[in-house]
């Protein structure tokens, strides 16, 4: 038995997981209910369960938490090499954490920005007044402007990396679930974030700006137009990272919380082998 989209969040989405990872096993309980889907790949002969990019963890439903300690088990079992996130914070399954930021959509728009930190307060309050804000449907505009600023930083981003992040964008797109949000100063594209629309709430999956967008504010520009768009209608923005705490800062000056996820690292390599992978 497969959940039903309604019980699954976006990275637990099978056409989501299918365009960012290409083998995908389905676990399911003894009564063939579904648990979750788990990566797995193989190389020179060993198994290996590896996170996959823009999938931030794997998500076991409220209704599945109890069977969590058979899963872990069996994800440490299953494969020689394991480095896998899970949403959970059991800290009797984990012994090591990752955190992503939520910000709660459900106040009105007034107190929700009464709770941005007085540091966001005063530099939106310095954004110049000929900032044009708006949206654009250009994926491949995205992704080059997105490129140029962070390509340098993104040294692990392959070619089929960087076309697997294409793909979910013009998918969402087609699905009418994508925004790209733009800023532009003096006819220049100077900040754009992509965010994902599902279920009451919007995925900031990337965004970046240019120096001198940054210098001007214009992230904390595109975050606020975000929030001031889709609080009627969304009751989460979901900021997806970070674990690099500035980044991670900057999320809360909006009001977000952290909350984390369990890492599971497991090596079961010849001992040989653990030499190459440690």
């Amino acid at each position: 038995m497969v959940a039903s989209d309604e019980q699954l969040d976006f990275f637990s989405l099978s056409w989501v997981q299918d365009i960012l990872h290409k083998d995908w096993e389905m676990l399911c309980d003894e009564e063939g209910n579904y648990l979750l889907n788990i990566p797995k790949g193989s190389k020179l002969g060993f198994s290996y369960r590896l996170q996959p990019f823009f999938i931030r963890s794997l998500h076991v439903s409220s209704k599945h938490q109890g069977d969590l300690k058979e899963i872990v088990q069996f994800l440490k079992e299953s494969a020689s090499y394991v480095q896998l996130n899970v949403d959970s914070e059991n800290q009797d399954l984990f012994h090591s954490f990752g955190k992503f930021q939520l910000l709660n959509l459900s106040s009105d728009l007034e107190g929700i920005k009464a709770n941005y930190a007085t540091n966001a307060k005063r530099i939106l309050k310095k954004i110049p007044a000929d900032f044009i804000l708006g949206e654009s449907t250009d994926v491949s505009e995205f992704i080059s402007f997105f490129r140029k600023q962070k390509g340098e930083e993104l040294r692990g981003f392959t070619p089929a990396v960087w076309q697997r992040l294409t793909n979910l964008l013009e998918e969402t797109q087609l699905r009418d679930m994508l925004r790209i949000r733009t800023i532009h100063l003096n006819g220049l594209l100077i900040a754009s974030g992509a965010f994902i629309s599902h279920k009451g709430t919007s995925y900031f999956l990337k965004g970046t700006a240019t120096t001198e967008g940054k210098k001007l504010g214009g992230m904390y520009a595109l975050i606020d137009q975000e929030i001031s768009s889709i609080q009627g209608t969304h009751h989460t923005l979901d900021f997806v990272g970070s674990n690099n705490e500035a980044i991670a800062q900057f999320y809360r000056k909006f009001g977000a919380i952290d909350k984390p996820y369990g890492i599971l690292k497991q090596n079961n390599l010849p001992a040989i082998l653990r030499l190459f992978k440690a």
